[in-house]
């Protein structure tokens, strides 16, 4: 066979590593044993290759997300993640050409998720003023001495004779805090890394059915930069108004200064107005995108003006105005902000079950289409248990009334908005739910458990009973734990319907309140079971931001957790900001066209390549041949293994992934082998439209695991069960390479055959069969079993006379390289 210069580049899954230890090149190799007690030689070089004379390459994308220190500060940006996130999860739209119902419904989903998300950083600002502005400037400098002595550092805002002792001046100063939130959350969005230069990247072949394949698809930063405008100028305007409120109040019971008072209120209203309608306008080309930046820096600047402006009208000398009880219109305002943030979960629900039902209702698609906006409703819900336990935890610390009967030792009581409490309510309605389920997914995972012994003794031929094979089955089953997933996700969005209902219940009726010391003397067993849920949600509150403290500031110090924290934005973070432009940056703006630019660059050099991506890896293997030229397939063959592109992307990332996206992939490579197992949890086959049917990718059957039962020849343990990691050192990945190896040489030898179209031509205008190269032949989807290709699983050897059981083929264990570090996601 004529040597072909090939490389095999392997995109590694979340967490990543050092390059040294991915690319194995480290110089010990373990040879025996497991990683707490093991035999260890000097690596050889046929050990750092797959197959001999392969070279092989790594991508190390894992700094993306945890190389900076700074990243730790991500963890209270996940409410903004999960809205981000849900902006991509609407339903796909039919083959056929949308209606202009289809049409309605899609611009009413994104305008739904980016107005959700606009309501987010609101409600974020806004309880950083419940905090700086209501708690602090206005009701603690209200109790004027008693303040000053319980919390000295308050002195100059509270203590008679203060030069801040006034409510303006005190409001001013509080509303430090949320300018601070506004600030650092506009430099963290900013701080993304460098940027790739357009010019130097390949020009993929965009198709409809593929909307990974459009050539913006990863240049996303002018609509970014358009958002992050539009949510500072509607950050601002929330702060500027709480610092005119208390004044226009105070002057509307005077009637004098209300002239200058109501001009400013309306205008910071209309520029909030203004400002949503701008985070929301679709900007169908490069000029209108210019536009609409360009109103949207206007717009911020003007709520920065207006700041001043109603900081000049607040300081305005008001003799004999007081600060008494809590901010003025600062409740109405977050009423109406959460108000509005059901309306819009509402409104994206509707949208996507019109979107689900135009599409023909697939099957596979989790909770009829509305996954997405189950996880928007989760994180809003996040987002306001968050800010409910930052400014009820404020208010205990700053007054002293945290510990029941602390009143009686002279602490103060601050009182924060009445729906904060509600909140409270939620979060330990959504802890218990959480735990109903983790304790329903245990128990259907024991069940399923008990079914696979049967399945695992029979594929083995050893009995039913050995603790063995229990622990095979109890792998077998967690690696179908993905499927309660939907319903545990439909669950933890049933707090907001209670809520909601208790909230109207109470309004309308008056008998139920969730403000602690308002229930009344002998309160009736309703509101005592609800006063008690507050208070827990209280104490459960306070601990969830003690322990994101705690990881986030051991994050920050130590690289390992940051490491671990950052598989959450590995798996997050994947797709562009185009909801929420202060939600962590995307790795696969930058990940995607550097991988793009290399694949096509040696593919153009001659060197073809055996695109290789495990787990997460895999979806940014997908993605880069969605952006690489026509001329680069005949010298691609991708390898998927752990692969979440079925079993997680194309269920809730229908429009990007489903079988008719992949089925486009499948045309942009030579050939596309995939590896699963049973006992991986989130890896599994991926499924691709082929001539109107869904077919499995590569391998329909699943890599048995473990490949061994007994202990094997000079060790002391079983063999363990490798569930989600180490595909690499399975034997079908090894034949799977060199038979790719094999596949790109004999294109190169029938380098004369026709070339493959650069796009899909539709009907042909002649009936002659069409003619295919090697290569395209190899394109199509396999079926289970191909002449000449490895089998999935392996043939069973004949039963040992040790053990009279059956082991699968014996695999070569020799090199047990940490080769794409590959842990369990």
């Amino acid at each position: 066979m004529p040597e072909t210069r090939a490389v095999e580049l392997r995109v590694h899954g979340v967490s990543g590593g050092q390059a040294e230890e991915l690319l194995d090149v480290e110089p010990a190799v373990r040879v025996c044993g497991d990683p707490l007690a093991g035999f260890f030689r000097w690596r050889r070089r046929p050990d750092t290759e797959t197959v001999p004379g392969l070279a092989r390459e790594i991508f190390a994308w894992g700094k993306l997300t945890s190389g900076r220190s700074s990243r730790a500060l991500w963890l209270l940006l996940l409410p903004f993640l999960l809205v981000n996130i849900a902006y991509w999860m609407r339903p796909a739209r039919s083959s056929q050409a949308p209606s202009r119902g289809t049409a309605a419904a899609e611009h009413v989903y994104r305008a739904a998720a980016r107005l959700l998300a606009l309501s987010l950083t609101a409600l974020l600002v806004v309880a950083a003023a419940g905090v700086g502005m209501d708690l602090v400037g206005w009701q603690c400098a209200g109790y004027g001495r008693r303040c000053a002595e319980l919390r000295p550092l308050l002195g100059m805002l509270a203590a008679p004779g203060a030069p801040l002792a006034e409510p303006a001046r005190a409001l001013a100063a509080g509303a430090l805090l949320p300018m601070a939130v506004i600030a650092v959350l506009w430099l963290v969005s900013r701080r993304s890394g460098p940027h790739t230069v357009p010019e130097a990247l390949p020009e993929p072949a965009p198709r409809p059915e593929a909307p990974l394949s459009a050539p913006d698809f990863w240049r996303a930063d002018a609509i970014t930069a358009r958002l992050r405008s539009a949510h500072i100028a509607v950050a601002v305007s929330a702060v500027a108004f709480l610092l005119a409120a208390p004044a226009l109040h105070y002057d509307g019971a005077s009637g004098r200064g209300l002239a200058a008072g109501l001009p400013i209120a309306g205008l910071l209203a209309a520029t909030a107005v203004l400002g949503a309608a701008g985070a929301v306008v679709p900007g169908s080309t490069p000029a209108s995108h210019r536009r609409a930046d360009t109103a949207c820096r206007l717009l911020r600047n003007t709520a920065l003006a207006l700041l001043a402006a109603a900081l000049v009208y607040a300081l305005w000398p008001r003799p004999g105005w007081t600060a008494q009880g809590a901010l003025p219109w600062y409740s109405t305002v977050l009423n109406a902000l959460l108000a509005v943030q059901c309306v819009l979960g509402a409104l994206l629900s509707a949208a996507a079950l019109v979107l689900h039902r135009r599409a023909g209702a697939p099957a596979r698609v989790p909770l009829a289409g509305t996954a997405g906006p189950a996880a928007a409703v989760l994180g809003a819900l996040l987002g306001g248990a968050l800010s409910a336990a930052v400014v009820y935890q404020a208010a205990g610390w700053l007054g002293g009334c945290y510990y029941p009967g602390a009143q009686a030792g002279g602490c103060i009581v601050l009182q924060p908005a009445a729906a904060y409490s509600w909140l409270q309510l939620a979060f330990t309605l959504e802890a218990a739910i959480a735990l109903v389920c983790a304790g329903a997914v245990l128990v259907l995972l024991r069940r399923r458990g008990r079914r696979e012994a049967e399945t695992a003794a029979a594929a083995y031929g050893r009995g039913v009973d050995a603790e063995r094979t229990r622990g095979i089955a109890r792998a077998r089953a967690f690696g179908g734990v993905a499927e309660y997933l939907p319903p545990s996700l439909a669950a933890l969005s049933l707090p907001v319907a209670a809520l909601i209902g208790l909230v109207l219940f109470s309004v309308f009726t008056g008998h139920l309140t969730a403000v602690p010391g308002q229930g009344g003397g002998a309160a009736a067993p309703p509101q005592a079971v609800l006063t008690v849920l507050v208070a827990v949600g209280s104490f459960l509150g306070g601990g969830f931001l003690l322990a994101l403290m705690l990881v986030g500031g051991s994050a920050y110090r130590d690289e390992p957790t940051r490491q671990a924290v950052g598989v959450l934005w590995d798996v997050g973070t994947f797709w562009p900001r185009l909801a929420h432009p202060l939600a962590p940056p995307s790795y696969g703006e930058r990940a995607v066209p550097q991988l793009a630019a290399r694949v096509t660059d040696m593919a153009d050099r001659g060197t073809d390549v055996v695109l290789s991506g495990h787990s997460q890896g895999s979806v940014l293997a997908a993605a880069t041949l969605w952006q690489v030229p026509p001329r680069v397939r005949e010298s691609v063959v991708l390898i998927t293994h752990g692969s979440p592109l079925s079993r997680l992307y194309a269920r809730y990332f229908p429009a990007y992934f489903g079988p008719v996206a992949l089925g486009d992939l499948r045309e942009r490579a030579s050939r596309w082998r995939n590896l699963w197992r049973c006992t991986d949890p989130i890896g599994g086959p991926v499924l691709a439209s082929e001539d109107g049917q869904v077919c499995a990718v590569g391998y329909a059957e699943p890599l048995p695991d473990p490949r061994h039962y007994g202990v094997r020849p000079g060790e002391a343990l079983y063999p363990p069960i490798l569930g989600h990691s180490y595909y690499t050192r399975d034997e079908m990945y090894a034949e799977s390479v060199r038979h790719a190896r094999d596949l790109l040489a004999e294109g190169a030898r029938g380098a004369g055959a026709p070339a493959v179209p650069a796009a899909r031509s539709g009907a042909r205008g002649s009936s002659e069969p069409e003619r295919r190269s090697p290569r395209e032949e190899g394109r199509r989807t396999a079926p289970l079993r191909e002449p000449g290709l490895p089998a999935a699983v392996g043939p069973l050897v004949a039963p040992d006379a040790a053990h009279g059981g059956a082991d699968v083929e014996q695999v070569d264990e020799g090199g047990d390289q940490r080769d794409e570090h590959e842990e369990p996601d």
